[in-house]
């Protein structure tokens, strides 16, 4: 089977780890993938090496462009981009994203394909025409939809009365050995108590409340830091980047000096930042599935993670996470110091997270993709 797999970016955003994974899980299944995405910036390849074929699109940069500006620009770019593509080799196109299925529609109006899937990891909160009308399309024109929860799929048909087709996210080998190596920057950690979040810093992933429980940490554990790794992202997080500089700055000095942004971790530096920290924290408010929460707990890192519904369809209070509340700043401060000083937790929470997370395979999500293929080919 060929198939086209369609992404709007080549940075390591979960959407993007995601189609890359699975490109690669598809072709140790036979298949033969190629991977289509925008390279925004300067990016000519992703973020990784990859063992499918890739195709990155240019797309620069405009200075102060608006967000639905850029929406429309993105759309309008991989769409022209795939015309001149020979795209009629391919028997699937799974977009991952709406950009993507924006971008597919428009193809298929034109007879270029002639039906698209998508798989949707989430849906946002748009507020503008624009983003909203964009969002609601990619839900609507695919052929057939997968998801990557329960919770998404119960959304999806209660809101738009599609059916998805529920495939788990699986979790790189990789991330369940040791890396060869330890970074040099984190040999400065030697001796520290490691608190690692992966996501940027951006409303959804609630970066303030992570931050202000720190410096609740930090008053009971002065050997605490704090890594915050991750960062690219299509939207404009400015003003919520500005009030967590503003919260930092008013904090005492030893907190700021215990703060690490690290905005673009390459992919050896995440494997090492997972298996280096000592507590793995994702308060989230909102989230597909959680990748990088299996992705800890597969390199043996104890984690604590907000209740939201879609992490309990797989992390169990005190077995193998522990689960709070991510609007609670006081809540989210004992649940870390626990784990950090409670070693009977500790072990808990690490064998039971390593066995949780070794029931998720890529292998076998691109089992379950290929019958969702042929059955929509059927």
């Amino acid at each position: 089977m060929k198939v086209a797999l369609y992404t709007y970016s080549t940075k390591p955003r979960g959407g993007v780890v995601h189609t890359l994974a699975l490109a690669e899980a598809l072709a140790d299944q036979g298949c033969r993938v190629t991977v289509f995405a925008l390279g925004h910036g300067d990016s000519a390849r992703f973020f990784r090496d990859v063992r499918a074929e890739t195709r990155v699109f240019p797309f620069p940069p405009i200075a102060g462009e608006p967000i639905e500006a850029k929406i429309r620009r993105s759309i309008d770019t991989f769409a022209e981009a795939l015309e001149n593509e020979p795209l009629e080799r391919f028997d699937v196109h799974h977009a991952q994203d709406c950009i993507s299925a924006n971008s597919l529609h428009r193809l298929k109006e034109k007879g270029k394909i002639p039906f698209f899937l998508r798989t949707v990891h989430h849906l946002d909160d748009f507020t503008t025409p624009v983003l909203i009308e964009c969002q609601n399309r990619s839900v609507m024109h695919p052929k057939a939809i997968i998801t990557v929860s329960d919770y998404w799929r119960d959304i999806l048909q209660r809101e738009y009365g599609r059916s998805p087709v529920v495939i788990h996210n699986g979790v790189d080998k990789r991330f369940f050995a040791a890396p060869d190596r330890t970074a040099d920057e984190l040999a400065a950690y030697k001796g520290h108590r490691v608190l690692f979040t992966l996501g940027g810093i951006e409303p959804r992933k609630n970066t303030i409340a992570s931050l202000q429980a720190f410096a609740e940490i930090k008053r009971e554990l002065p050997e605490a830091v704090l890594l915050i790794g991750g960062g690219a992202t299509l939207f404009d997080y400015r003003p919520y980047r500005a009030q967590f500089d503003a919260t930092l700055e008013r904090m005492p000095r030893d907190v700021r000096e215990a703060v690490r942004l690290i905005p673009q971790p390459s992919d050896e530096l995440v494997h090492q930042l997972f298996w280096r920290a000592d507590v793995y924290l994702q308060p989230s408010v909102k989230e597909g599935w959680g990748l990088s929460v299996l992705e800890a707990m597969a390199s043996r890192t104890p984690v604590v993670a907000s209740h939201i519904q879609v992490f309990r369809e797989f992390l169990r209070q005190e077995a193998n996470a522990l689960l709070v509340d991510p609007r609670r700043i006081r809540d989210l401060a004992d649940g870390i110091y626990r784990v950090f000083t409670d070693h009977q937790l500790r072990e808990r929470l690490t064998a039971n997270g390593y066995r949780t997370a070794r029931a998720y395979t890529w292998d076998n999500a691109a089992v379950q993709h290929l019958h969702f293929y042929r059955s929509v080919l059927s």
